[in-house]
């Protein structure tokens, strides 16, 4: 499994291509397409889908160029399809950012224990609502990608539509710090962690 991070999307936003066997899953649309087909082509890859970790639009601004140039097809979890057209709940007509308000419908609809399948790995769903209703985290063999749920000594901000402290800090704790210690996170914004180390220091989920 090879992963290839694009750092530089909207509101920094992390955008990751996560490949094996030549073929490849992008985590998050954040960027221009011309950005991730420039990895694509460096590296021999056949795009498959796109993930999104969750519905603001920082994470998914893209999707229908990517779509479009790529015949990617585009997957989200159920409780923030509504976000692919209602710019209030992506965020779109919160901040100063012009052009699309309104996307094409996902493709596919995701639940917590999905399982996607590309290349020989298998990307399992798990749903962490609290950022968002529909936040998802995605666990491929050893990495987790944490969208915008866990950061590095950090979570997700609450105080956005669909936001709670409460569920966040819940699925945390009961869905991803069972996960061995050793699993990468590759969040939605800034560095990477671990689970261990998210465990012992993040000061927002000492109990």
């Amino acid at each position: 499994m090879q992963i290839n991070c694009i750092s530089h999307g909207l509101v920094q936003s992390n955008i990751y291509i996560v490949s094996n066997n030549g073929q490849a899953v992008v985590i998050d649309c954040g960027c221009k397409p011309d950005d991730i087909l420039a990895v694509a082509e460096e590296k021999g890859l056949d795009l498959k889908f796109v993930i999104l970790t969750h519905g603001h639009f920082d994470h998914f601004y893209y999707v229908d160029d990517l779509r479009q140039k790529a015949n990617v097809q585009a997957f989200i979890h159920k409780q923030d399809a509504a976000c692919f057209t209602d710019p209030y709940a992506s965020g779109l007509a919160l901040f100063p950012v012009r052009g699309n308000i309104d996307f094409k419908p996902a493709d596919r609809l995701l639940q917590d224990g999905d399982i996607i399948e590309c290349g020989g790995l298998e990307f399992r769903i798990i749903h962490t609502p609290g950022h968002s209703k529909g936040s998802i985290c995605i666990h491929v063999g050893d990495a987790l990608f944490t969208g915008d749920t866990l950061f590095r000594n950090s979570i997700g901000r609450t105080d956005l539509p669909g936001g709670s402290m409460a569920e966040i800090t819940s699925a945390i704790r009961e869905k991803l710090f069972c996960l061995p210690e050793e699993t990468v996170v590759y969040p939605g914004h800034g560095p990477r962690s671990t689970i261990g180390y998210e465990k012992k220091h993040n000061p927002y989920l000492q109990r």
